[in-house]
């Protein structure tokens, strides 16, 4: 049965409140009762250590620093090429865009972000360095 989210909303609202009182007694209970009931482990899930996206020139420059003008490390392939970006800062600005990625994959570096296809610069979910 598929419901409208207005009686979803409340249907989580109402089934959480039992919730919320059992964590209340555990809470407010004496250590010595607290003691007695069985732990659940916390499930933690880790960042990803790099968000990977597509190039969208042949021969990308990968430079030390966010510059135009910076020593070009290396040249990355063909149009599609994966990159690793870990973060993202402000540099030398390349057709109205100033955010370069950091990139450590498959070198270490930086590429302007002009010519990657993040969908928007700076990329959702992207630290600044």
């Amino acid at each position: 049965m598929v419901l409208p989210t207005g009686i979803k909303r409340l249907a989580l609202a109402a089934a959480g409140a039992p919730l919320v009182a059992t964590m209340t007694t555990v809470m407010l209970a004496s250590p010595s009762s607290a003691a007695s009931q069985p732990v659940k482990a916390a499930v933690v899930r880790q960042a990803p250590s790099g968000h990977v996206f597509r190039t969208l020139h042949t021969g990308l420059r990968v430079r030390r620093r966010p510059s135009t003008s910076a020593k070009v490390v290396d040249e990355l392939g063909a149009v599609g090429s994966k990159v690793t970006v870990n973060c993202f800062t402000r540099g030398t600005t390349v057709f109205g865009n100033n955010v370069w990625y950091h990139i450590v994959k498959p070198h270490n570096g930086f590429v302007a972000g002009f010519y990657l296809g993040t969908g928007g610069d700076p990329a959702a979910g992207i630290r600044h360095c």
